[in-house]
């Protein structure tokens, strides 16, 4: 189905580029809206699914297709996944991706997924950017029940689903089924793309 949708996007391509030529346009201006259609109707439905889109079944249809690339069978191995298999997507894209930024975030997700809380604590605090940084760090101090600590890094957090999901956590760790319930409902309203999918799918594995 994707690459009958492909080639009909392309061969549309093709009359647009074909017609503009016979009406005597310009090569430039026949090449730059031949670009303009393609990236409307192949890039940006991507670029939306990936980050702006609110239907899980879009988004695992998305994931499903590019599942070869580790970024995005993580989350599908979150999903329908076990823990083994969860550990062996995270290990996957740590071989792939090298940049610090990327090593620090996922090492220490995939420490918190082994329940190693102190690698985990290590390897946030290498994290460069905010909020994740203040968000991993809340999510440490919460996994130890220091509950004041995890508040405190909420200060540099300005993503509502990230406040909502810690409290989720919060409420978890103290045992709190209602309020579990009602901030991760939160959590998920709040996200978008496949960052609602993994939260969706994190839960399970708070």
């Amino acid at each position: 189905m994707k690459f009958f949708r492909l080639s009909i996007t392309f061969v549309l391509a093709f009359i647009l580029s074909t017609f503009l030529f016979f009406l005597d346009f310009p090569f430039l201006v026949v090449i730059l809206t031949t670009l303009v259609f393609l990236l409307a109707f192949v890039v940006l439905p991507q670029i939306f699914t990936v980050y702006r889109s609110n239907n899980e079944k879009a988004i695992e249809k998305y994931l499903i297709a590019n599942k070869k690339k580790p970024i995005f069978a993580y989350p599908l191995a979150l999903a329908h996944g076990n823990d083994l298999e969860v550990e062996e997507s995270l290990r996957a894209i740590l071989a792939k991706h090298n940049q610090p930024y990327m090593q620090n975030v996922y090492k220490t997700i995939l420490a918190l997924h082994l329940k190693n809380i102190d690698a985990a604590d290590i390897y946030a605090q290498k994290i460069d950017s905010e909020p994740l940084k203040s968000y991993y760090a809340a999510y440490i101090a919460a996994k130890k029940g220091d509950f004041e600590e995890a508040e405190r890094h909420e200060e540099n957090i300005s993503v509502d689903w990230m406040i909502h999901s810690l409290h989720a956590l919060y409420a978890k760790e103290q045992g709190n089924l209602d309020t579990f319930t009602i901030e991760s409902k939160k959590a998920i309203d709040g996200s978008r793309g496949v960052q609602k999918y993994i939260v969706i799918h994190s839960i399970k594995h708070a």
